[in-house]
C-alpha cells in the first residue's frame, strides 16, 4: 500500500504542469488539491460508514489539525521558498532527508532499532535521489543559507505525516484522519495565501477536469493508501522509504510525457534508490541488522 502511495504521488509533477498550463498560480495549485482532495472524500465517507465517519475525538482533532498546518500548509510554503532559494533540484534532494528524520523519530517515538541495514537504504535512498535529481552534475545546485534552512524544514514537516500518521492510525479509521487534515490545510493556505485572487485568471472545463485528478489521484487515493499501510505491521522507518518510489515514477514520467532525456547516470540513480527499497526490507537473521 505504501508502495502504491509513493507510485501516486509521483504524478504531482504531471499535474501540476497541467495545472499550471491552464493558468492556475502556484498557491491556486496547493490549495486546489487539498480543498478538491477534502470534496471527494464527503461522499466517500458518507457512503462508506455515514456520517459517524466524521466523528473525532479531542485528541485526534489535534492531531489531525497538526497534520493540516504543518505537513499540509506550512510545509507547502516551506517547500515553495526554499526551490525559489536553491532551485528546484537542490530543494528536491534536501526534502529527501525526510526518511532520515523519521529514522531518527522512530528510535525515539516507537523505541525501533536503527542498524547497519537501515543506514545503509538511507545512504542509498538519498544518494539515488540525487543522481535521478541532478543527473550527477552539482554545477548547476544553488547555495543558500535560507533556502537550505527552508529545504531541511520542509523535510522535516514532511516526515511527520508519517510519524503522526503512525499514531493516529491505530485509534481513527484513514478516511477521517486524511479528511480533517486536509480540512486544515485549505483552510490555512486560504488565510494565509489567499489563492481565490489568481482564481480569475483560470476557467473552463479543463481545469476543473484537471483539478479533479490532482485531488483525486495523488491526493486522496495515495493519502488513503499511505495512512492505511501504516495501519499495519510495518516498521515506520521503513515507510518513508518505500514511497520514495514517487522519484522513480515522476523521472519516468517526465521521460515518457514529456520527453525528457534520461541519461545513464539517471538510470543508476533509479537503480540505487530501488535497491535501497530492498534493502530496508530484506529479512536478516542478525539481530541489530
Amino acid at each position: 500500500m505504501i508502495f502504491a502511495a509513493g507510485s501516486l504521488w509521483g504524478t504531482i509533477g504531471l499535474f501540476v504542469k497541467m495545472l499550471s498550463g491552464a493558468g492556475a498560480s502556484s498557491s491556486l495549485i496547493a490549495f486546489i488539491r487539498l480543498f478538491v482532495g477534502s470534496c471527494i472524500l464527503i461522499p466517500v465517507m458518507l457512503f462508506h460508514g455515514g456520517s459517524v465517519m466524521f466523528k473525532i475525538d479531542k485528541k485526534g482533532l489535534i492531531h489531525c489539525i497538526v497534520l493540516g498546518v504543518l505537513s499540509q500548509a506550512l510545509f507547502n510554503y516551506c517547500y515553495n521558498t526554499s526551490i525559489e532559494g536553491v532551485g528546484v533540484a537542490m530543494g528536491s534532494i534536501l526534502l529527501y532527508m525526510a526518511p532520515a528524520f523519521v529514522c531518527i523519530m522512530s528510535r525515539f517515538i516507537f523505541k525501533e532499532n536503527i542498524g547497519m541495514q537501515k543506514v545503509i537504504a538511507l545512504i542509498l535512498n538519498i544518494f539515488g535521489c540525487f543522481l535521478m535529481v541532478t543527473g550527477g552534475n552539482i554545477s548547476n545546485l544553488k547555495i543558500s543559507a535560507a533556502g537550505i534552512a527552508f529545504g531541511v524544514a520542509a523535510a522535516f514537516l514532511y516526515s511527520l505525516v508519517t510519524i503522526i500518521g503512525k499514531i493516529t492510525s491505530g485509534n481513527i479509521h484513514p478516511f477521517t484522519v486524511v479528511f480533517y487534515s486536509f480540512l486544515f490545510g485549505w483552510i490555512t493556505l486560504g488565510i494565509f495565501t489567499a489563492p481565490w485572487r489568481s482564481a480569475a485568471a483560470v476557467s473552463g472545463a479543463e481545469f476543473w477536469i484537471y483539478a479533479f485528478g490532482y485531488g483525486l489521484i495523488p491526493t486522496v487515493g495515495s493519502y488513503l493508501l499511505y495512512m492505511g499501510g501504516l495501519n499495519k505491521k510495518i516498521e515506520i522507518s521503513r515507510a518513508p522509504v518505500i514511497a520514495s518510489v514517487e522519484t522513480v515514477v515522476a523521472t519516468l514520467i517526465g521521460v515518457l510525457v514529456f520527453r525528457e532525456r534520461l541519461e545513464l547516470i539517471n538510470v543508476l540513480g533509479i537503480a540505487c534508490l530501488l535497491i535501497s527499497i530492498a534493502v530496508m526490507n530484506v529479512k536478516l537473521s542478525k539481530e541489530g541488522m
